[in-house]
């Protein structure tokens, strides 16, 4: 089977604009094989959506199996069932179940928005984790991200990109292939296009004054201003930066062995380039010009990534000279430390041999090695179904356990119900030996909210016909006076 169809191989630098996942890559077919499973039974998801929403309405306790499954079966519905999804998610996310939502939850999510083509919609849920509470792994990333690729918006696929990257996924996991791939061939797109060269406009706050009428009132709290250089960031350039910083230390530490050696050498052949374009791309002049005065013992660079880097430096985001940093907005260079930096870069490359390969090329090749490699495409399979075969039996084992608990609370149930009956029986045959422990006990045993309004209201009654009797024997004896 071809991992590629050859005829989009017409120019060598747009070979993978269209295909670098192959369909196998899904796993389609294991997929929805998990409806014929038992724990999903006859429900619709509507029938299920319904009964989770009157739950969730009435502050009853929803598990994150049932969740699971209504997620799950969302992808038998029409399109339009996705606005239900959502209104489930948001309110699900504010109980305290939200907290065991399993991992097939998040990917199914995510397969159902690719499945009704409606990538953009998830992308915008993904970035509102706090309210939604879904994530991505490596597998629902890969295809999200390949349908952005497949559509030509890089900007979008980079956002992926920097979902996995606030979750420090190549931190905690070894670096496969098939996420290199879709990783370099998003930053070597984005860094041919002139989206990363653009200044963002910064809007200066002006201060209104203040008008003598205004009406001030007080709030529970202020939020002070604040941009802690992560979570915070939205500028395109910043978070590729990241995404590169992140790609390069995986590749120098921690490799999946799936990789040839030839491709691990390439791999880290392209760490200093890659490195040297994040320190552009987030704008550390120090550090940017520390790396590149590293770079010096090397005395052979690429001349496209210096060009790059030069670009980017010169579009650098920055503030006048005189101007003060104000609190809970990035720190930005100022325009002589701008200028200054783009003068030492250029005076330290200055001494650097140009390299014969071309950046993008060595990219492209890298990509194009990888997805052409059958055996790699055989273990990113497995590793798929061996993630679906974990989703089933994770579920498996909570079903199982549910109907244990179920089963636990029917039996305790049934056998409370029949201990009251029985006390019941025996208060009832031995009623008259007992009458007096019985009223005493019945007065002392807590009472609902009905029975203590009728108490109050014998008391009130009692109070007043006492009251009236009072009234009429003074009114009685004043007469006979």
């Amino acid at each position: 089977m071809l991992l590629f169809p050859y005829k989009y191989f017409s120019s060598p630098l747009k070979a993978f604009s269209r295909l670098i996942l192959t369909d196998a890559y899904a796993c389609t077919e294991k997929w929805n094989s998990r409806f014929s499973s038992n724990t999903f039974g006859n429900l619709s998801a509507s029938d299920l959506g319904t009964q989770i929403q009157y739950r969730l309405n009435n502050r009853a306790s929803i598990t994150p199996l049932d969740y699971d499954i209504f997620v799950n079966k969302v992808q038998q519905s029409s399109k339009s069932f996705l606005d239900f999804l959502e209104t489930t998610t948001y309110k699900f996310r504010e109980t305290q179940n939200s907290l065991k939502t399993l991992p097939s939850t998040h990917h199914a999510f995510v397969r159902d928005y690719i499945h009704h083509n409606e990538i953009e919609r998830v992308l915008d849920i993904l970035k509102n984790r706090a309210q939604t509470g879904i994530f991505l792994d490596e597998v629902s990333a890969n295809l999200l991200q390949e349908s952005f690729i497949k559509k030509e918006d890089f900007s979008s696929a980079l956002s992926v990109m920097w979902e996995l990257c606030l979750q420090s996924h190549l931190e905690q996991e070894q670096l496969r292939p098939y996420l290199t791939a879709l990783w370099l061939h998003t930053a070597n797109e984005l860094i041919r296009s002139d989206v990363l060269f653009e200044r963002s406009e910064v809007v200066e706050e002006v201060e209104e004054e203040i008008d003598m009428d205004t009406d001030f009132q007080s709030v529970p709290y202020l939020r002070n201003p604040n941009y802690d250089g992560w979570f915070d960031i939205r500028r395109p350039r910043l978070q590729l930066g990241h995404c590169l910083f992140s790609l390069s230390s995986a590749i120098e530490n921690d490799l999946s062995p799936i990789f040839s050696p030839s491709m691990a050498i390439n791999l880290k052949d392209l760490v200093p380039r890659l490195r040297l374009l994040a320190y552009a791309l987030v704008e550390d002049s120090k550090n940017l010009l520390a790396f590149a005065n590293s770079l010096l013992k090397s005395n052979v660079f690429d001349t496209e990534v210096l060009s790059v880097a030069e670009k980017l430096i010169e579009s650098s985001d920055r503030r006048t000279d005189d101007s003060e940093i104000r609190k809970g907005v990035p720190i930005l260079l100022t325009e002589s430390e701008v200028a200054s930096t783009l003068e030492q870069f250029k005076v330290m490359t200055s001494g650097l041999t140009p390299s014969r390969k071309s950046f993008h090329t060595t990219i492209d090749e890298i990509v194009k090695s990888i997805t052409t490699d059958a055996s790699i495409q055989a273990a990113e399979i497995e590793l798929v179904e061996s993630l679906y075969s974990d989703f089933e039996s994770t579920r498996a084992a909570v079903w199982k356990n549910e109907a244990e608990l179920h089963r636990r609370r029917e039996v305790i149930s049934t056998v409370k119900s029949r201990l009251r009956s029985l006390a019941d029986e025996e208060e009832r045959i031995s009623y008259f030996e007992n009458v007096d422990t019985i009223e005493h006990r019945a007065w002392l045993a807590p009472r609902t909210r009905s029975e203590r309004q009728w108490s109050r209201l014998k008391e009130w009654k009692k109070d007043l016909r006492e009251y009236q009797q009072r009234h009429e024997g003074g009114r009685d004896t004043a007469e006979s006076l």
